[in-house]
């Protein structure tokens, strides 16, 4: 399902103006910004500086050790794949998460930006001059709906670019596929998550421990999912939840 968002404004007295025609008799769910609260602060600043290199960093590095047993053709029971689109969604996953971190923006997608331009821009500027295709194409594309989104635009729907990823530190990125006869845009996964590590080390890393403001320990600490008391379908699983937790207590205990 692709979901448009749209904007409208509101006079001095909260009244929507320039609001676009829509359908009539429907339904129509209004989306506000809110922060996810924290679940607990992180412990301190080196603690997030770890946090990052051995489990968000680290989990890609051994994404990468699978390609490279990819790429050695090894035999295994069942086929593995190239893990280009994985790492790349990876990548995304990380620059998101850094830009929570950082905290310059009010949403996600404007945070991993602002992260971007600060941190990554002096590795490769051209993760920011493309940064919004990259962001809708790989990132959106490939969590939501496993491939990367080939790209058009809408006067000129014909008009189409293939979008692709290679697992190959030394392989295509930032222009067309040499592989491939159209006209596309491909990127090195690997060479993505290589940059995305230089501008931690080169960067990030310095400005959490010794810039960062004291709300940092929240904005990298995990998420707490509230459920609301009316939501009986989660409600009811939380409550299986802790079920299966009493009966775990109870088999330890006997």
């Amino acid at each position: 399902m692709l979901r448009r968002v749209d904007t409208f404004g509101t006079d001095e007295h909260g009244f929507p103006i320039r609001l676009p025609a829509l359908a009539p008799a429907a339904t129509f769910v209004i989306c506000r910004d809110e922060e996810v609260p924290a679940a607990g602060p992180m412990k301190s600043r080196q603690a997030i500086v770890e946090w990052i290199e051995h489990c968000v960093l680290g989990d890609l590095r051994t994404l990468l050790l699978g390609i490279d047993t990819f790429l050695a053709g090894r035999n295994t029971p069942r086929p593995l794949g190239g893990g280009n689109f994985l790492l790349a969604a990876g990548c995304c996953m990380a620059l998101e998460y850094f830009g929570q971190i950082y905290g310059k923006a009010s949403d996600g997608t404007a945070a991993a930006r602002r992260y971007v331009e600060d941190f990554l821009r002096p590795v490769d500027k051209r993760y920011l001059d493309i940064f919004g295709i990259l962001w809708s194409s790989f990132r959106n594309g490939i969590v939501h709906g496993s491939w990367p989104q080939v790209i058009s635009v809408q006067q000129h729907a014909g008009h189409r670019v293939a979008v692709g990823a290679n697992p190959r530190i030394d392989g295509d990125h930032f222009g067309p596929a040499s592989d491939y006869e159209g006209e596309s845009l491909v990127i090195s996964s690997a060479r993505f998550f290589v940059d995305i590590e230089a501008s931690f080390d080169r960067g990030f890393r310095g400005w959490v421990l010794t810039e960062s403001d004291d709300d940092v320990l929240q904005r990298a600490a995990p998420r707490l999912l509230e459920i609301r008391d009316g939501d009986a379908v989660r409600v009811k699983e939380f409550n299986l939840i802790q079920r299966w937790n009493v009966e775990r207590q109870a088999e330890s205990a006997s």
